[in-house]
């Protein structure tokens, strides 16, 4: 039966070596699974979440409101993403997470979380790496919205998501499933749905990518990478820079 935790432990996975037994470990980390349902509210902006939660299955979105009920989506939580680990160090929720998607997640023991750290565990690593790369993804969101163009903000989060879920293993080849609507990537990009329509169907007569249902599939990656002026490096995806092993550590 597959773990709760599987996803987690397979982005964990690229950042430390980590033995199969220590999935185990994790599963024990991760307390209590909850569901929810497509726009079900996961964590309120002002509340004090009461633990932290990682992203099981289903996608989910981290957003902040206006008062006028406009939206800024801040990120994409995808399988194997923490969220709200303020829970830490006491602070309340600064944004709200929304269920997209059917959605499942774990509770994250706190003191477990610690103790992994103390302890000097090698999913620790993985996981102090983990929060990089999603600091890493939001400071990239601010310049994607601020300086890049629809085109270019659409080819470039469709890239980014690409990526994400390559790692986890839900991406296959240049194909990848985004069961999200366009009026999500529109909150996302701060666009219009209309303008994120325009664009979709640019990117498609362009024959730069296909889609079929929730199927997105890249016909000319490098073209789209080009547009986009796409690099993984904000991701920290290349092993060899950033894949931390145990001698490591003790230096």
């Amino acid at each position: 039966m597959p773990l709760r935790t599987d996803a987690l432990f397979k982005r964990l996975s690229h950042y430390s070596d980590l033995s199969p037994d220590l999935a185990e470990v994790l599963e024990m980390v991760c307390a209590e699974q909850r569901t929810y349902e497509p726009g079900e509210t996961v964590i309120e902006r002002g509340a004090k979440p009461e633990s932290a939660f990682v992203v099981s299955e289903g996608w989910a979105s981290r957003s902040i409101d206006l008062g006028d009920g406009r939206r800024q989506v801040v990120n994409f939580m995808l399988p194997g993403d923490f969220f709200d680990l303020q829970v830490f160090v006491g602070q309340k929720a600064d944004h709200t997470v929304t269920a997209l998607t059917e959605l499942g997640v774990a509770a994250v023991s706190r003191d477990a979380v610690l103790k992994l750290f103390k302890e000097g565990s090698p999913l620790a690593p993985g996981i102090w790496w983990s929060t990089v790369q999603e600091e890493a993804i939001l400071r990239e969101q601010i310049v994607r919205n601020g300086r890049r163009s629809a085109r270019e903000r659409v080819a470039h989060l469709l890239l980014e998501l690409h990526a994400r879920l390559a790692i986890i293993g839900k991406a296959s080849g240049d194909s990848f499933d985004m069961p999200i609507g366009q009026m999500h990537v529109a909150d996302a990009l701060g666009l219009s749905y209309v303008h994120v329509s325009r664009v979709f169907s640019f990117l498609e007569k362009s024959n730069l990518l296909s889609r079929s249902r929730s199927r997105v599939t890249f016909k000319d990656r490098a073209a789209l990478e080009e547009l986009a002026n796409f690099s993984t490096l904000y991701l920290h995806l290349n092993p060899e820079n950033v894949r931390l092993r145990a001698e490591g550590l003790s230096d």
